[in-house]
């Protein structure tokens, strides 16, 4: 069934992934006639984000607070084993090491949120309040950052990666708003040999949450504009 937009709710959707032109200089779009996701929401084309969908009739001009609830972490495959020569396969973080991920992620998405003015964060649903739900998924780990402390200086080309994934709900009706998501190794140098210590690991993986955590609030100020600005056209 193809559904009639009013101008500012597609201005709002549009806001999600605009930012700058995609690589091929068309400007991000959603098509009525998309596929729905089970959730009800559309994929938004030409996005500067690898991945990004939201309600069609999307507006966050109601909103000014947000509830953050715990991170989700999950293995792209069962950490712990080795396999071949190369060291490839997935090392288990430590409960330290995977409480810290949490912990970085969630607070760098708590001070981009709150930063110049920004969002009020509270702990209880309310009609003005978003519920933002993080996901970590399909981590790998190539590196034992523990292993080589204290072992002479140790050098590699990745990390390792992880799908980032941000969403949005009504946190009174639970309702899902918006998605996105983007895959990213965090390593600095990923054409390079990049040092191993946890004060270089966890230096790069907070630049990464805090360039994400950042993008977010910026797509959200964009889509509280579009939404303001388009009225009820």
């Amino acid at each position: 069934m193809i559904r009639t937009i009013r101008f500012s709710s597609l201005a709002a959707v549009v806001a999600i992934a605009a930012g700058c032109a995609a690589s091929s200089g068309s400007p991000p779009s959603i098509s009525p006639t998309a596929e729905r996701s089970l959730d009800g929401l559309y994929r938004v084309d030409n996005s500067v984000l690898q991945f990004a969908e939201a309600k069609l009739d999307l507006d966050l001009s109601g909103y000014d607070a947000f509830m953050l609830g715990p991170v989700a972490v999950t293995y792209q495959k069962e950490p712990g084993v080795r396999t071949g020569a190369s060291g490839d396969g997935n090392i288990a973080l430590t409960e330290r090491q995977m409480t810290t991920l949490k912990e970085v992620y969630l607070e760098e998405i708590e001070k981009a949120l709150t930063e110049d003015g920004g969002y009020r964060l509270v702990t209880t649903p309310g009609p003005n309040v978003l519920r933002l739900d993080a996901y970590l998924l399909d981590l790998v780990m190539r590196v034992d950052i523990e292993a080589t402390v204290g072992r002479s200086r140790a050098f590699t080309t990745s990390y390792g990666e992880v799908s980032m994934i941000l969403e949005l709900h009504d946190s009174e009706s639970g309702q899902v708003l918006a998605r996105v998501a983007e895959r990213r190794d965090p390593t600095r140098n990923p054409n390079g040999m990049v040092e191993i210590s946890r004060t270089f690991v966890r230096a790069d993986v907070t630049r990464m949450f805090r360039n994400w955590a950042q993008t977010l609030r910026e797509r959200l100020d964009a889509v509280r504009a579009a939404n303001l600005s388009g009225g009820g056209a």
